[in-house]
């Protein structure tokens, strides 16, 4: 299943090209057929034009239901899928994802520390994974619009998830899978939640479907005006 969504996602416009060839060439002997069934005197003539006429009708319709399939596919259901089941390519091991991107911020000579992650965040990577707005301890109202930065080269997968501080029980807020940086998320709409302090998750998966450890940012609910 996992790599059949990642043919389906890779090849998304090949696949187009393919289903949209097969269609025009299919309307081609459909109108073709048509005409001469138009013209067709005899009863077992016309028979015999009807048929391709269903044919290339029947072909044409499963064309257009595939495309709208394969659209419906990428853009609707992909992107909300669990991280495991998304983007699994093996191109790279990265069975110490954490120690990795941890060691990323350095400089070819081992010089340049990681920067530290904002005080108060839980396993967050200034410049990979981190949010931007808001700060851990933020207090925040109505509909904020969030920012972040997910960035690294075998990025598979990503989602951002709030929970009320104590709980497990996460809500995802959105999904996507192209890197970011410093750049807006989807709102988060706190309007009809119950003032007190929560919890905003970044949690993202590279593309052999190993989660790295997500980052964490408490932060406080205020009553909206």
């Amino acid at each position: 299943m996992n790599a059949l969504l990642q043919f389906f996602t890779d090849y998304e416009l090949a696949i187009y090209l393919i289903l949209g060839a097969g269609a025009v060439f299919s309307l081609r002997i459909l109108f073709t057929a048509w005409s001469e069934w138009r013209l067709a005197v005899f009863g077992l003539e016309k028979e015999l034009i009807f048929q391709r006429v269903r044919i290339s009708g029947s072909f044409l319709i499963l064309f257009l239901l595939i495309g709208l399939s394969q659209f419906c596919l990428v853009t609707f259901i992909v992107p909300f899928l669990p991280a495991s089941a998304v983007l699994l390519t093996p191109t790279l091991n990265l069975t110490q994802g954490a120690t990795a991107f941890s060691q990323a911020g350095s400089s070819p000579e081992g010089i340049t520390a990681t920067p530290a992650p904002p005080p108060g965040s839980i396993d967050c990577i200034p410049g990979q994974l981190v949010f931007t707005f808001p700060q851990p301890g933020d207090e925040v109202s109505g509909k904020i619009t969030l920012r972040a930065t997910v960035n690294f080269p075998d990025l598979g997968f990503f989602k951002y998830e709030y929970a009320a501080a104590g709980s497990e029980e996460w809500m995802t807020i959105a999904a996507g899978n192209e890197m970011k940086t410093d750049e807006e998320l989807n709102p988060w709409d706190t309007t009809n939640l119950t003032p007190g302090d929560y919890l905003l998750r970044l949690v993202a998966t590279n593309n052999v479907g190993e989660a790295l450890p997500p980052c964490i940012i408490p932060v406080r609910v205020l009553a909206s005006p």
